[in-house]
């Protein structure tokens, strides 16, 4: 399990970087959403691993990663509109769940 968090904390924030960088992203809302996501697996890679038996620089460098990603999207985000998509009442309204999940999450991680 703990190879797993270390995994999540170091991944996610390479995929959304990868993300950024090939401009995967449909707009700001997948934004918010990718780094909401990434410091929600960062917190729960903190809170659930056993960091007297792993190497904290592990976590370290998924909070670098993910700091860069962060840097990264205020490139990225004059170019996103806020909503693209054909249904943007639905879509505002899934982004908007996601966020909440995602906030809710980190207060209890917090």
């Amino acid at each position: 399990m703990r190879y797993f968090a270390v995994a999540l904390a170091i991944g996610y924030p390479l995929i959304a970087l990868w993300q950024l960088h090939t401009r995967k992203l449909r707009d700001r809302l997948d934004l918010l959403v990718v780094l909401a996501a990434g410091f929600l697996f960062l917190l729960f890679a903190r809170a659930t691993t056993d960091w007297h038996a792993l190497p904290p620089w592990l976590w370290l460098i998924g909070l670098v990663l993910m700091a860069a990603a962060t840097a990264y999207s205020g490139w990225v985000w004059p170019h996103l509109s806020w909503l693209r998509s054909d249904r943007p009442r639905s879509r505002a309204v899934s982004g908007g769940i996601q966020l909440f999940i995602a906030a809710a999450l980190m207060a209890l991680l917090v």
